[in-house]
């Protein structure tokens, strides 16, 4: 139990603790968001907005649960299976807000099967003492 005068957590706790997690932070991702719902051609063929940038810069990202296979569901759409992959994104918490369902790209890594992967945005977690934005976020692996 803390002194009545003193608190669990300095106020200052999260702002010390940003750098150490930005430093972790060792690939680099574009995220986006559309600039508007998208139009349908003449044809009825589907056009989508143009993106926005939303943040570039520092990010880390990990397979959410723990091991790749065990966070893979496979889905359909359309007449095509698609297996998709759950992914945690962290970001410095400086970051300009982020959305569901904006897009992260993977630019750099140094794991060179991440770079050019992308992921929708499907949660973004708040806390009140937070080093990081942390982002959960979906990538369609493979179609069949």
């Amino acid at each position: 139990m803390p002194l009545p005068s003193a608190g669990v957590f300095h106020p200052d706790w999260s702002q010390h603790h940003r750098p150490t997690a930005v430093s972790a932070m060792t690939s680099t991702c574009t995220i986006t968001r559309a600039a508007g719902p998208g139009t349908t051609a003449p044809d009825g063929t589907f056009i989508p907005a143009a993106r926005d940038p939303i943040y570039q810069g520092a990010c880390r990202v990990a397979v959410k649960g723990g091991s790749a296979g065990s966070n893979e569901r496979r889905v359909i759409s359309g007449e095509r299976q698609i297996t998709e992959r759950e992914y945690l994104v962290q970001v410095p918490d400086s970051a300009a807000e982020i959305k569901v369902g904006d897009l992260v790209e993977v630019t750099t890594s140094a794991d060179p099967t991440m770079t050019g992967l992308k992921f929708r945005v499907s949660d973004v977690w708040h806390g009140s003492q937070s080093w990081a934005r942390n982002l959960g976020a979906t990538a369609a692996l493979k179609g069949e």
